[in-house]
């Protein structure tokens, strides 16, 4: 009778940085509880086989004493079989012997193992927890960066708004004194021509009078009147001629002004187009801020 009992053990290690993982390959749980039993059965059959075999090595030995008395005879069928029975028993109790050193190192190995399995777990666990808290701290850290960027443009589109305002509110007090001044100027051209218009009728006056002197100098000099007399009346026509030139150097003048005041007037009718423009353009620049400052 013979029986055979192999236990392959290996052990696969592999280091992924901090974490371990590690892989017992061989005997499968199911195949030792198979060996073990197996084992059992060995045993309660070498318990019952082992007497026996005792008995028949000490019938032998008493055999043995008989023949050194009695002449030799052999039993060629019994000695082949107390040998075969000897080597088997002692090759089963070696490979017990064997099976069971393996089954205490299998075993003293899983506890090993499941020890730093417990270990990588926890570590793993707490690789986790640091990763959580790591992105956690990141994700705080970018809401506070955007929080901050997001008040910084509000702060500059607050001061871009302040701005605009300030600009509209020159720009409304510049429309103001342009109106002021435009007004000021339609007054100057009313005062303007109401001043060359009399100017005018004065110099309408004037050569009128003048006319009649003339006509009244021809006469006396026809009726050959005293001379004093004529050079009376042609010194009241130089005269009249004098006011005449004054009043048209001075109507002259006066027009160039009224003309300078008509061209300021178009610019500041141009200047007025302007201001209203770019406070239109402001006001649409400050809603458009507020409502991203609202946002």
């Amino acid at each position: 009778m013979s029986a055979s009992l192999v236990v392959t053990r290996s052990l696969l290690r592999e280091d992924t940085g901090t974490a371990e993982n590690f892989l017992l390959c061989g005997s499968t749980l199911s195949e030792i509880t198979e060996e073990t039993e197996y084992i059992k059965k060995i045993r309660s059959t070498l318990a019952k086989v082992q007497p026996l075999f005792y008995k028949k090595e000490s019938n032998h030995g008493i055999a043995n004493g008989m023949l050194d008395s009695k002449p030799h005879s052999t039993e060629p069928e019994l000695v082949p079989d107390e040998e075969m029975l000897s080597s088997s028993y002692k090759e089963l109790l070696e490979k017990m012997k064997k099976a069971e050193e393996e089954l205490l190192w299998v075993n003293k190995e899983n506890e090993r193992l499941k020890i730093k399995l417990e270990a990588s777990r926890a570590a793993g666990a707490e690789s986790v927890k640091h990763g959580s808290q790591k992105l956690q701290d990141n994700y705080k850290k970018r809401s506070e960066d955007l929080r901050k960027r997001q008040e910084g443009a509000i702060n500059i589109m607050k001061a871009r708004k302040l701005e605009q305002e300030q600009k509209l509110k020159q720009s409304t007090d510049s429309l103001s004194q342009l109106n002021v001044q435009l007004h000021e100027k339609y007054g100057q051209i009313e005062e303007l021509e109401k001043r060359v218009q009399r100017m005018e009728e004065e110099k309408k006056t004037l050569k009128e009078k003048k006319q009649l002197l003339k006509k009244k100098l021809h006469q006396m000099m026809s009726n050959a009147e005293n001379s004093k007399s004529c050079v009376k009346v042609q010194t009241e026509i130089s005269v009249l001629q004098e006011q005449i030139s004054h009043l048209d150097h001075v109507i002259h003048s006066q027009h160039q002004h009224l003309h300078n005041v008509i061209h300021q007037i178009e610019g500041l009718n141009n200047e007025l187009k302007h201001q209203d423009e770019r406070i239109e353009s402001l006001k649409e620049q400050i809603v458009v801020l507020q409502a991203k400052v609202k946002r």
